[in-house]
């Protein structure tokens, strides 16, 4: 009986044993299957962070921004290669320098925009460089698997297995119980990774343990703080760069010319007349309000109407038309921006408040040459237009009564039939020797 009990004993042993070692094997598996499917989320993640990252710098041939872009993604737990391709296929950014200049496959280009091979021990993920509907190029990731996974794999292993021999009655429970432990940090991280994709910046897994899983998990923590503060950033700074400028950048197939190109515009410039005798007899308080409702309109005016923002110059407003955007129609585009201004303030005006200050408004307006591009310093720059074009403008302007709309014959001459102009005469500008035709728009009743 001893014996049988015995034996029997070792069978229920013995089955734990098996029963318990089929549990490490298959939480094994599952494990490896879940953590490999979430390090290639998380290296789609970082792709998609180097190819938002390279668009501009892909465009305008950043060597430095390439490589520290490289170098930024290379420091990733896991990565053992990271580079990026123009459209052509030549790797311009690597960790690898043998790679740079050689030709390679782009995996993306024209398939899906996100690709995965598996090359083992090696995951590799191909993200296309898109902005604006336009391939620019490709940003590559590969992560070694066997780094990431094998130390995790072990480590369960050997967890699993103390676990079998030192509750071997209670094997088959503890075994179930220890797999759930090890998955639920990789349930939530995979459901954080979700959120993140999702677009949630917000989105934080807060770590349970010290081992790999930990460091994964405060790993994608780091990347959303990184993509949460340069969120932020580009927030800040896109209340003062030109949208059209960026777009026009990446949507021109050729790139546009930032150094500065001769193109013919149409400028206009905005002023607030009799502004500095009123400012006298206002609070400070007031006259910002002032200027804020009316660069306000006038900006509205301008953006609506495809024009290019330049620059606020005390109480002026100077915009032009058909840059960097080509336009065939930027002066009747100019002037009908000029008459929305018009009413645009007239409103204003008939709706103020008890102290609130009516503002009269003087626009100049013409049509010329001018080279138009990044102008500045290697520390700063503006993308703006400059000529005698712009001074004729600018002049124009100071000749305008409250309320009035000049332009010269240039501008004359392409809206006629879409505007009724009165001739003013000639006028003499400051600086210039041979007088210029000048005529008034006739606003709309």
């Amino acid at each position: 009986m001893r014996s049988l009990q015995f034996k029997f004993s070792i069978l229920v042993v013995s089955l734990l044993v098996l029963g318990s070692i089929v549990l490490t094997m298959l939480a094994t598996r599952h494990e490896r299957r879940a953590l490999e499917t979430e390090i290639e989320r998380f290296g789609v993640a970082l792709g998609r962070n180097l190819a938002g990252d390279a668009k501009i710098a892909l465009l305008e041939n950043d060597q430095l921004a390439l490589d520290a872009l490289v170098e930024t993604t290379g420091g990733e737990k896991g990565v053992v290669a990271a580079r990026l391709l123009d459209r052509s296929g030549l790797v311009v950014g690597s960790l690898d320098d043998a790679e740079r200049g050689l030709q390679r496959v782009a995996l993306t280009a024209g398939t899906s925009p996100v690709r995965t091979e598996r090359r083992e021990p090696r995951l590799l993920i191909a993200v296309a460089v898109i902005y604006s509907d336009v391939h620019v190029g490709e940003a590559q990731v590969e992560l070694d698997l066997r780094r990431l996974i094998e130390p995790v794999v072990r480590e369960t292993q050997i967890q699993l297995g103390a676990v079998a021999v030192a509750v071997m009655g209670f094997g088959v429970a503890c075994g179930v119980g220890f797999v759930a432990l090890l998955i639920g940090p990789i349930r939530r991280l995979r459901a954080g990774v979700e959120r993140l994709t999702a677009g949630d910046l917000t989105a934080r897994v807060p770590p349970t343990s010290s081992d790999e899983v930990g460091e994964l998990t405060r790993a994608f923590n780091e990347m959303g703080e990184s993509l949460q503060q340069k969120e932020r950033i580009q927030r800040a700074f896109g209340r003062y760069a030109s949208d059209y400028v960026l777009n026009a950048l990446l949507e021109s197939p050729e790139g546009t010319e930032v150094e500065g190109a001769e193109r013919e515009l149409t400028l206009l410039f905005v002023d607030v007349r009799g502004f500095t005798r009123m400012s006298e007899g206002l609070k400070a308080r007031d006259v910002v309000s002032l200027l804020n409702d009316v660069f306000q309109l006038v900006s509205d005016a301008i953006l609506q109407r495809g024009g290019t923002l330049d620059k606020f110059i005390g109480d002026s407003v100077m915009a032009y038309f058909g840059a960097p955007i080509p336009s065939e129609d930027h002066a009747i585009q100019a002037v009908n921006t000029a008459v929305d201004i018009m009413r645009a303030n007239s409103a204003r005006n008939r709706s103020l408040q008890p102290g609130e200050h009516a503002a009269e408004l003087g626009i100049g307006i013409h049509t010329g040459p001018v080279i138009v591009g990044n102008i500045g310093s290697d520390r700063r720059t503006d993308f703006t237009a400059i000529g005698d074009a712009v001074n004729v403008a600018a002049r124009l302007e100071k000749l305008a009564k409250p309320g009035e709309i000049l332009v010269t014959e240039a501008v004359q001459r392409r809206v006629r039939g879409t505007h009724r102009l009165r001739f003013e005469g000639e006028r003499q500008l400051s600086g210039r020797v041979e007088p210029v035709h000048v005529y008034a728009v006739e606003l709309p009743a």
